[in-house]
């Protein structure tokens, strides 16, 4: 799958998103090396919407062969403007569930602060 074909393909995942409810689906459509793409477009679209949302994003984590790796690298570019982006105290808590749910908050302790 060429560059271009995923981020068109993550981009219409990620309109989807809420109507589907089925995250899972998004991940077998797409190759390995573009999968933290959509990783990434999930977080901030789940970062400013609701906490079913949130949950939703982090479940399919524990299903199938996710890789840890593919998280921690969709994860990093939200993580790394939360305190410029978070307005409130649900995003650091949506932010907290989806890292709790991928179990990033487990194995990565470096993408935890304090």
């Amino acid at each position: 799958m060429s560059e271009a074909d995923a981020k068109k393909r993550i981009d219409e995942d990620v309109k989807e998103f809420c109507a589907v409810r089925n995250v899972d689906v998004y991940f077998t459509t797409l190759t390995e090396e573009h999968r933290f793409h959509l990783v990434d477009k999930l977080v901030a679209s789940a970062l400013e919407s609701k906490d079913s949302d949130a949950r939703l994003v982090a479940n399919p984590a524990s299903q199938r062969a996710r890789s840890l790796g593919t998280f921690e690298a969709g994860f990093m570019p939200m993580l790394e403007l939360l305190d410029n982006i978070a307005i409130d105290a649900p995003t650091f808590r949506y932010m907290g569930i989806m890292l709790n749910g991928t179990g990033l908050d487990r194995h990565e302790k470096r993408l935890v602060r304090g």
